[in-house]
């Protein structure tokens, strides 16, 4: 009687092994998908000091635009010459809005260097970059210093 029913209680074990279903998987995190840029905005030092870290996710940066032939910057530091220039900082692309370019101070005279520049808060994505980095432009408005 043992040897049968350590027959059956065999046969069921290899029964039951052979048709088991692998163990359900737990379910993996998925990191969240950017959404919108944070609500406070931070200054382009922080930006940069953070840039590994933000890379790919929205931000919201307040600072100092200055927009040229060569392209708009969010300036880390502001050289106060006229036209003013930057000194580091991060690139913003994107198109500047009407509304925003005519709030914005600019060169008239043809002689100088033509710029556009102000202080304003922009969102967007970050993209992260051995040298300067840059912000996708979803949003822009002017702001005060």
């Amino acid at each position: 009687m043992r040897l049968l029913a350590g027959a059956v209680l065999s046969a069921f074990l290899i029964a039951a092994c052979g048709s088991a279903s692998p163990p359900p998987s737990a379910p993996t995190a998925l990191s969240p998908a950017p959404s919108a840029p944070p609500a406070a905005a931070i200054d382009v030092d922080a930006l940069v000091a953070g840039a590994p870290g933000l890379d790919g996710r929205p931000v919201r940066v307040k600072g100092f635009l200055l927009v040229t032939r060569a392209g708009a910057s969010m300036c880390s530091l502001l050289l106060e010459s006229y036209p003013p220039q930057c000194g580091g900082g991060v690139q913003v692309t994107g198109e500047i809005p009407a509304d925003v370019a005519v709030g914005l101070e600019k060169t008239t005279d043809p002689g100088l260097a033509q710029a556009m520049w102000g202080w304003v808060e922009v969102a967007g994505t970050f993209e992260a970059s051995d040298d300067r980095g840059s912000i996708a432009l979803s949003e822009i408005r002017l702001a005060a210093p």
